[in-house]
């Protein structure tokens, strides 16, 4: 950041995004994002771990319209604190502006055991990226699964008919890599030691 008049007023927004003036709060962080860079990544990644979830989904939604993939793992980290189970469906959101093709994992955990605005998120996620996985990730998202199915109160919305066959569908869509039929050509195997790409049809 080289300009002297955008340095002063990113030290401006840094402060106004603390202000007890939601509505400031919200055009601060809304301008944080129109600006970008590197400083102010950093700072914006540095809110996802307040307590504060007014916040810190402001920083989420300016991180979502950098596009920056250093936000993926601290997003993760904060989607998955125990504190936040409840309020981590904006986030979850933001993911789905940055490369999650090394996450599959962790993107069926969320589509597993968050809430249902996060499982929304999620399988957007899975329907729209392309991923890089082993035959192992394939297994033990499968047994997530399968604990869902054996202990359903894990699973937020799991009774509801249209949210399980959601998951059912994600599922679905890349246990077929598993086992591939002989008589249907797949654009990819997986094996043990090969990672694979998928994207699942809409």
């Amino acid at each position: 950041m080289t300009d002297d008049k955008l340095k002063l007023e990113f030290e401006q927004l840094k402060k106004d995004v603390f202000s007890d003036d939601w509505e400031l709060v919200k055009s601060s962080a809304d301008r944080l994002g129109q600006i970008g860079g590197d400083e102010v990544v950093d700072f914006l990644i540095s809110l996802i771990a307040l307590d504060n979830s007014g916040i810190r989904n402001r920083a989420a939604l300016a991180l979502e319209d950098i596009k920056d993939n250093r936000a993926l793992e601290p997003l993760l980290t904060a989607i998955f604190k125990k504190e936040n189970h409840n309020y981590n469906g904006t986030m979850v959101f933001a993911l789905e502006s940055l490369d999650c093709s090394q996450k599959l994992k962790e993107i069926f955990r969320i589509l597993f055991y968050e809430t249902y605005e996060s499982k929304i998120s999620a399988y957007a996620i899975l329907s729209d990226q392309i991923f890089d996985f082993t035959k192992e990730d394939l297994l033990e998202i499968q047994n997530m699964w399968d604990d869902c199915k054996q202990h359903p109160d894990k699973c937020p919305c799991y009774d509801d008919i249209e949210t399980r066959e959601m998951m059912q569908d994600a599922v679905d869509g890349f246990m077929s890599y598993l086992n591939p039929k002989p008589t249907i050509k797949k654009r990819t195997k997986t094996t043990d030691n090969v990672n694979t790409k998928k994207k699942p049809s809409s």
